[in-house]
């Protein structure tokens, strides 16, 4: 036997990620935050993560509804429980919300002989979407400095929007309610003599089943609304903006993903910036979930923006499962995060990586810390509004908003909660002030244009341990023959 073949042998015999070989996570929900989630599952499937992870893509509200019944693992959606025509229950056994993504709602649109990217004020952009412009040409759409030097062409507007219970309603109508209230207030008299499909009545409180207008079309999915889009001429839906990317919008003005004239005057598109821009007004509950501003001012912001939330199940829940969530959570918020703006979703930022990091440690039966490589992926700090008042395109170091939360696992104090093992930096916070992460390493910025970062280990991987054993042993063996080979030949007669 050749040093070679003990090594092939020892390299099968052990697997890459014993603690969760034979675990499995099955999970569905939110199409708005489905490419993201999607992306971070495939590289957490490949070595040396080795994690299986299933993503079923539905809607927010029947990611809930599954959540609750108990017939998924963990769940993805962009709203908390809220009015919907399923999901609005909250389960009856203990849970968590954790930030785990964060975009614009793009406003997908397909109009032939468009000359340049279309601008929408949410007054337009919500008088189109609830059937109220019927025509591209309308006045309305020049209105606020909006598309000026354009020519509009003389084409019927087609609105293609969600029926069932996707996350995305209820953010715009958050938004349609807020900013323009007497056209959703002519929305809901329009509605008012017919059944909506969903059960779900149109009202002043925002819900997440919209009902298309009379010129538009209902569908299932982000997904379907960019199809539908895409070969509609005339037609117009909300999206996140992969989904045009991936259908071949925003390389031409005709067919693109349009801007929308923030608070303060200017308009912008969904890009990572602008969104992380808009977030740093919204407000954190105690749940984990936020309160959206809409009005929040700056050069960068883009509204309609949002987060989306896992569900994860906490205290009594498996602890094999929970090993495999936090393993996958401990990716997505730190390594992932920085992959996240090349498919056109924010970083979260310093305070979200770690509260959702923290909350999983705490609460989560089986958690476990991050590696050392993913305690030097978080994101180097938030954006504050002061920052976004003034232009910033990057956020400083050290600076979270509200209260700071706990440091980043990964230092000596030890505290035990839940069962779990959490490592908590006493001086991580000066030492992210002074650029250096917990780990000793230099905490990287945020990227908010885009890039991939590299996979890391998750716990301490002991192949490299098997393999120098087997080559000491190996070493050993053949020495001991050589020696008993030349004593023999000394003995012979």
């Amino acid at each position: 036997m050749t040093v070679g073949t003990v090594l092939v042998i020892v390299g099968l015999a052990v697997p890459a990620s014993p603690a969760t070989a034979g675990t499995s996570l099955y999970g569905g929900g939110s199409s708005f935050a489905a490419p993201a989630i999607n992306s971070w599952v495939g590289q957490v499937a490949d070595p040396p993560y080795d994690l299986s992870i299933d993503y079923a893509t539905s809607n927010s509200g029947q990611g809930r509804y599954e959540f609750t019944n108990k017939t998924v693992d963990y769940a993805v959606t962009d709203t908390g429980y809220v009015n919907s025509s399923v999901g609005q229950t909250p389960p009856s056994f203990p849970y968590a919300f954790i930030p785990i993504t964060a975009a614009g709602v793009a406003f997908m649109y397909n109009i032939p002989g468009l000359t340049q990217t279309l601008q929408l004020t949410s007054y337009t952009a919500c008088l189109l979407l609830t059937g109220q412009i019927t025509n591209w040409d309308d006045p309305a759409l020049k209105e606020n400095g909006a598309n000026a030097g354009v020519t509009m062409p003389d084409l019927p507007v087609v609105p293609v929007t969600e029926s069932d219970p996707a996350g995305t309603n209820y953010v715009l109508e958050e938004w349609c309610i807020d900013e323009q209230p007497s056209v959703w207030a002519q929305y809901i008299k329009n509605e008012s003599g017919t059944s909506p499909p969903s059960g779900v009545a149109i009202t002043t409180t925002p819900g997440s089943n919209w009902e298309a207008p009379g010129n538009g079309y209902d569908e299932q999915e982000t997904s379907a609304v960019a199809s539908n889009v895409a070969n509609t001429a005339g037609s117009i839906g909300p999206v996140q903006e992969q989904y045009a990317i991936d259908s071949g919008f925003t390389k031409t003005p005709d067919k693109s993903v349009a801007e929308v004239q923030n608070a303060s005057g200017d308009f912008t598109s969904p890009s990572p910036l602008d969104v992380a821009s808009a977030l740093a007004y919204a407000t954190q509950q105690s749940n984990g979930t936020h309160v959206l501003n809409f009005n929040g001012l700056g050069p960068h912001v883009y509204n309609p923006s949002t987060y989306s939330y896992l569900l994860t199940p906490t205290t009594g829940s498996s602890s094999a499962k929970g090993l495999v969530l936090s393993e996958f959570v401990n990716y997505v918020l730190t390594l992932g995060q920085q992959s996240a703006p090349a498919i056109d979703y924010a970083s979260l930022g310093l305070s979200l990586e770690r509260y959702g990091i923290d909350t999983v440690l705490a609460d989560v039966p089986g958690a476990v810390d991050p590696t050392s490589a993913e305690d030097q992926g978080y994101s180097c700090g938030d954006f504050t509004p002061a920052e976004v008042q003034a232009g910033a395109t990057a956020p400083t170091c050290g600076v979270t908003n509200g209260n700071a939360p706990p440091p980043p696992p990964g230092a000596p104090t030890q505290a035990t909660t839940n069962g779990n093992t959490s490592s908590k930096a006493t001086a991580s916070v000066a030492a992210i002030k002074s650029g250096a992460s917990s780990s000793g390493g230099v905490d990287p910025s945020v990227s908010l244009t885009g890039g991939t970062g590299s996979m890391a280990f998750t716990g301490g991987d002991p192949f490299p341990w098997f393999v120098a054993g087997a080559l000491l042993a190996v070493v050993g063996w053949l020495g001991r023959r050589r020696l008993a080979g030349a004593k023999l030949a000394d003995d012979s007669p």
